[in-house]
């Protein structure tokens, strides 16, 4: 799932003025520092945090070569997985005596280690950026029409059965690589296009709301005479990187195409379904340096949170100084910021891992 690369941008400008130029970036020691956080009860419910925990895991077994984050700053290589399975178990088995332990300030201090996440950036507090991201509600039709003017793209038929390892084998034939944004837009894939019908539109949508779905990597779409919403998320882009420095989005030259999917799920590598997110308990971040599946805890202006590293995006690359907040899905802009106002745009962090069989934690 691609994240909300102008909100993204946004808020780094915002964050520069207010806080000052990047100072150079500690060592990996430094990035993660002896301390915990004032346990209190997190504020999402511990059977949310459960059920992204237990699927990650799942992708974390299907996908066992997986990085486990920066060498020398964690000390287990089986540390995420078993965190994320002590999480799971424990949740299961208060479900069934009525026990919610994952709550408890005391439970949580004595059955996780702990040591703080010092961003690469210099900012007050060692606090980490936390930016928010979104599933928009929106409405669309199965054909074009005077208002939904944008179609949200499948994957051209050249590529057809082939993995991604098997596509990137042959980009230089295939048309996914070969046409930018731009080309898109102009109509390469529709009629008199170059490549015209060779990607099939999946849904249509205002263009307002294309842009939403380019931007967040996931929409929901109401169809007339349709019972449920459809949801769409980005399957693979055109090959061409993010570009920082290019602030209006529809001048960034990658492009993505999409594909039907039955829940909002993160990041995994193909073939393997990415784990089905839940708002307020998973985060998109850089996934090389602190590693997939990773349990944190964030100190947010309204209260602790415990998440999951189930998510990335382009703009997390080489980026240790922030989080992407997954907040659920959303009619509008204003409905968003409504319900996610209390969260703020930093928070101090913590890597957490379980002390799998400590006295009182089995």
């Amino acid at each position: 799932m691609k994240r909300s690369a102008l909100l993204v941008l946004l808020v780094a400008v915002a964050a520069a003025l207010r806080f000052g130029a990047a100072a150079a970036p500690p060592s990996t020691v430094e990035r993660f520092r002896p301390g915990a956080p004032t346990w209190t009860a997190p504020r999402a419910p511990s059977t949310a945090l459960a059920a992204v925990a237990a699927d990650t895991l799942r992708v974390l077994q299907a996908a066992p070569t997986l990085r486990a984050g920066l060498p020398g700053a964690f000390t287990s290589p089986t540390a995420v997985a078993d965190t994320l399975a002590f999480v799971a178990r424990v949740a299961a088995e208060d479900a069934a005596t009525g026990a919610d332990r994952l709550a408890d300030p005391a439970f949580l201090g004595a059955c996780f280690d702990t040591v703080r996440w010092v961003p690469d950036v210099a900012r007050p507090g060692d606090t980490i950026r936390v930016t928010r991201y979104l599933v928009y509600a929106v409405a669309g039709r199965v054909t074009a029409d005077a208002a939904h003017t944008h179609a949200l793209l499948s994957l051209p038929d050249d590529e057809a059965g082939l993995t991604a390892d098997a596509a990137e084998a042959r980009r230089a034939t295939l048309l996914r690589y070969r046409y930018t944004r731009q080309d898109v837009a102009a109509g390469v894939y529709r009629a008199g296009g170059a490549a015209a019908g060779r990607a099939p539109p999946l849904v249509w949508l205002t263009e307002r709301n294309h842009e939403e779905a380019l931007l967040q990597g996931t929409i929901a779409v109401t169809v007339p005479g349709e019972p449920a919403a459809r949801l769409y998320n980005v399957h693979r882009n055109n090959g061409i990187a993010y570009r920082r420095a290019v602030t209006d989005t529809r001048l960034q030259p990658r492009y993505w195409y999409f594909r039907a999917m039955d829940a909002v799920r993160g990041w995994a590598p193909e073939p393997v379904p990415g784990p089905a997110l839940l708002p307020d308990v998973a985060v998109a971040g850089d996934l090389d340096a602190l590693g997939f599946g990773r349990l944190l805890a964030l100190q947010n202006a309204d209260g602790l949170r415990l998440v999951v590293l189930a998510d990335t995006g382009g703009a997390f690359a080489g980026n240790l100084h922030q989080l992407d907040l997954y907040t659920g899905v959303h009619p509008s802009r204003a409905a968003f910021d409504a319900a996610t106002s209390g969260v703020g745009e930093t928070a101090p962090a913590w890597v957490l891992t379980a002390r799998v069989g400590a006295p009182g934690c089995d």
